[in-house]
């Protein structure tokens, strides 16, 4: 067995790998002939499938489960409950049965509609959990039955992680660390899946075979907690529907009747229409169609979540699905990859609005891309030419507008005795891979993850990262010159801090905290108080005798800091409340909708 991680320094590593359910993300046996791999269509079937059986309920509150429990058990067997709350801090659960049956059989046997509310009847996975009409109904469950999740989709709290992370023993340890806490769980995968199915369902009232697909940071296994939901709609034709035995044809509109082509703009408007109209839970819904990809934006408050959704970009899947299998290659690409891209947003190189820096994907991309290298016991990730050379039949994928998407989909074909034997533990990569980008010639090459060498820039733009399916396009395009130094400039800091961050005691910013948290930002918080409210905060707490944060000797210096604090807290709070105000507005169908009808347990 191979063990990617120096066992003997890292005791929360040892604990994990006693775990059966951890084990997997750090040790991989390559003498093993049984498959090792899962692959990625098996992982979003088996999703798919979660869904189909799954409800999601909104209840009073946590004590709410045993009612619901008892309820639903009389019909059909549940296997696991898991709660959450949404933004406006209401309470649901997501019920998952045995199987489909059973939610078929708990749909036909418990739910109902309003007859006494002014809407139109729907059927959808998403429902509440209505007050009794019988008092004297009484439901309960065995004292062995638990809510398998409390609080699923909370984020962590900065503070407690900056804690956590501060406590950790080594940098491969913290960046291990900040990866488990802060990536995508089950439950917001399964959230996730669940508003997939709810569009399917109520689509398929204008479509005959409609699918709607989770793509992007939702499945490719770089997600994090509280990351916006991407959706692609296709239309998919089986061979039955097609087949030419058969000679009555049911007329139908053209692609360009319809207004077809990539992105399918005049789809997605009357898609739009169906989001604002049909949906419960969906809001907000903005239409940006003049994109190279259209797209439907809209809020679904009931999951806590912002979608994207696009009517035709299958292409988006197949990058999703290659990038969830460079991460599935080896257990420390992804850990990886969210301490750099923390590292990119702290450091102010990304940003959640686009503009000329860099985004997250070309980020990706250059994590990778530094991965395929060599190195004295060989490579870590392959490039992906050869996957595309080890490619059969069977993993033909053509998308639209003729992008060809084929590479190896099963990764127990490679040969595993060339890849993943390096044995560099996530602090070494960390430096090498700021090392690696300071030294890197930007002016002169481009990066490529299809050949996994620097490759001749084709034009002068200042930063060029080679989109990997469509390799014509430079996915960062949009990056100026500017933004170009300042990234160069800030791994050489980067190398520095993490190199210099180790030498003598541990302070209260060593290792991978003074990457994404510098220290006088920290005592900024501390002084103010604030955390991640935004509430402005009183005087009393400002001046604190006892606050060793505070020091008397510089009162001068803090009153001008604290004031022109309290003015930037101002203006954002001022902003915030405005999009709050916004989006309230767009609920207010909901919202009237919620308050006419019955009390919910």
């Amino acid at each position: 067995m191979t063990v990617f991680f120096q066992t003997g320094k890292f005791s929360i590593i040892r604990k994990c790998l006693n775990n059966p359910v951890c084990n997997s993300l750090f040790i991989r046996n390559y003498s093993d002939p049984v498959k090792k791999f899962k692959s990625f269509s098996d992982v979003i079937a088996q999703r798919k499938a979660e869904a189909r059986r799954s409800l999601v309920v909104q209840v009073n509150s946590e004590t709410s489960f045993n009612e619901l429990y008892g309820y639903c058990s009389k019909y059909a067997s549940i296997k696991d409950i898991h709660h959450y709350r949404n933004s406006e801090k209401e309470h649901f659960m997501l019920i998952e049965f045995e199987t489909e049956e059973n939610v078929k059989e708990v749909i036909k046997a418990c739910s109902s509609h309003q007859k006494d509310v002014d809407v139109m009847p729907i059927e959808s996975p998403f429902l509440w959990f209505r007050a009794a009409v019988n008092k004297k109904e009484l439901h309960t469950c065995p004292k062995t039955k638990k809510l398998a999740t409390k609080d699923g989709i909370e984020p962590i709290d900065d503070d407690l992680l900056y804690e956590e992370l501060l406590n950790c023993e080594t940098v491969t340890q913290q960046i291990q660390h900040l990866y488990e806490r802060t990536k995508l769980n089950d439950l917001g995968v399964r959230l996730r899946y669940m508003v997939a199915r709810q569009f399917e369902i109520i689509f398929k009232s204008l479509y005959a075979n409609v699918a709607v697909q989770p793509f992007g940071s939702s499945v490719n296994g770089y997600g994090r907690m509280g990351c916006d939901l991407d959706l692609v709609l296709s239309n998919v034709i089986t061979e039955e529907m097609s087949d030419a035995r058969r000679r009555l044809v049911y007329q139908e509109k053209r692609e360009e009747c319809a207004g077809g082509g990539r992105g399918g703009a005049r789809q997605l408007e009357l898609l739009g229409m169906l989001l604002e109209l049909r949906v419960p839970g969906a809001g907000a819904v903005r239409r940006v169609l003049a994109a190279r990809v259209p797209i439907l934006k809209c809020t679904h408050h009931l999951a806590a979540l912002h979608c994207d959704l696009a009517a035709s970009n299958t292409s988006g899947v197949y990058m999703s699905e290659l990038l969830w299998q460079l991460g599935a290659l080896d257990p420390r690409v992804r850990p990886l990859i969210f301490v750099v891209r923390r590292w990119a947003s702290a450091v102010g190189l990304t940003n959640s609005h686009p503009g000329r820096w860099i985004t997250n994907f070309p980020l990706t991309l250059m994590v990778l891309f530094f991965l395929q290298q060599k190195r004295k016991s060989g490579f870590i990730l392959p490039s992906l030419k050869l996957l595309v050379d080890r490619a059969g039949k069977e993993d033909i994928r053509i998308a639209e507008e003729n992008i060809n998407c084929t590479f190896l989909r099963d990764l127990n074909k490679l040969p595993h005795e060339e890849y993943g034997q390096s044995d560099e533990d996530l602090h070494t990569l960390l430096l090498q891979f700021f090392e690696f980008y300071a030294q890197f010639d930007f002016k002169e090459y481009a990066i490529s993850i299809n050949k996994g060498v620097p490759i001749r820039k084709p034009n002068a733009l200042p930063l060029y990262i080679v989109n990997p399916l469509e390799q014509a396009l430079n996915v960062s395009r949009n990056v100026s010159y500017e933004e170009c130094e300042r990234l160069r400039a800030e791994v050489r800091n980067a190398a520095w801090l993490l190199e210099e961050g180790l030498e003598g005691k541990k302070s209260d910013d060593w290792g991978v905290l003074r990457l994404i948290e510098r220290k006088d930002s920290r005592s900024l918080k501390q002084l103010l108080k604030v955390g991640n409210s935004h509430r402005l905060v009183s005087v009393k707490d400002l001046f604190n005798e006892d606050d060793e944060d505070v020091p008397v000797t510089k009162s001068k210096k803090t009153d001008a800091e604290v004031d022109k604090s309290v003015k930037e807290m101002s203006r954002v709070t001022v902003e915030k409340k405005e999009q709050k105000i916004k989006f309230k507005n767009s609920q207010i169908a909901n919202e009237v909708y919620r308050i006419r009808r019955n009390k919910i347990v």
